[in-house]
């Protein structure tokens, strides 16, 4: 998943780890694998090589931002993080680097919806499909709920953020129902809806400027979203066993 590019600060993940050692009051070990602009197909021979060495009870999957994105050209749809624990994705030369992250870096401002608007009707007017046509991209989510399921791994699995572009929007939500109908039926999978966790806040406040990438204020929101639903899990988890017991 992603770790919090392009901020220099913590990200979602480490704000919901921090959040589950608070609420349970147990310390949380974790590592992250950023590949910075895989797709879910891409990335999804990574899973068992990188990650499950170190026997997690739970993984969380953040893939569909990239996948459900309609781009257009000066958009953030290849975001490269070079902060990554354990990434492999290191093609880009450092000054590339570094103009990439001043560039997703920066804050939306007044401007930025018309900015997004117009990349709506370029496209609407161009047709631009998703980079991850919805079939593959559930069925490479789903190959990896059930390779987590069957090493006895819980996976949490989110959902595309939001973007400023409408065009792109429109098209993500097929991406969001088609994991809601997946967690309906995939026994031990954790769903974090994230498009309705940042529902209720403009865009401009939880979007970078490029549309794509989410603000601190977004990053937090997610990260809380993560910790709620890993904690519910396990308080109803120790329920249950006590119930049975």
């Amino acid at each position: 998943m992603i770790t919090g590019y392009p901020h220099e600060d913590a990200g979602m993940f480490e704000v919901a780890c921090g959040l589950v050692e608070q609420r349970l009051s147990r310390p949380v070990q974790s590592t992250i694998l950023s590949l910075g602009g895989f797709p879910a197909p891409r990335a999804e021979k990574y899973l068992k090589k990188k990650l499950f060495e170190f026997n997690p009870q739970y993984i969380v999957l953040q893939f569909g931002a990239t996948d459900a994105q309609c781009p257009i050209r000066g958009e953030g749809s290849s975001p490269t993080d070079h902060r990554s624990t354990s990434g492999t994705n290191s093609n880009s030369s450092p000054g590339t680097a570094e103009r990439a992250a001043s560039y997703h870096g920066r804050p939306a401002t007044a401007l930025s919806p018309l900015r997004w608007q117009l990349a709506s009707v370029i496209g609407l007017l161009r047709m631009i499909e998703p980079i991850t046509p919805l079939s593959s991209y559930i069925a490479a989510i789903e190959r990896m709920v059930n390779d987590c399921r069957l090493a006895g791994i819980k996976p949490v699995v989110l959902s595309p953020f939001v973007y400023g572009s409408r065009y792109t929007m429109r098209g993500a939500i097929s991406y969001v129902d088609a994991l809601k109908e997946l967690h309906s039926r995939a026994e031990d999978m954790v769903f974090v809806d994230c498009m309705r966790v940042l529902a209720d806040f403009s865009k401009s406040r939880i979007l970078q400027h490029d549309g794509f990438h989410l603000s601190r204020v977004g990053q937090n929101l997610v990260g809380k979203a993560i910790a709620n639903s890993i904690v519910e899990d396990i308080v109803t988890g120790r329920t249950c066993r006590r119930q049975l017991s």
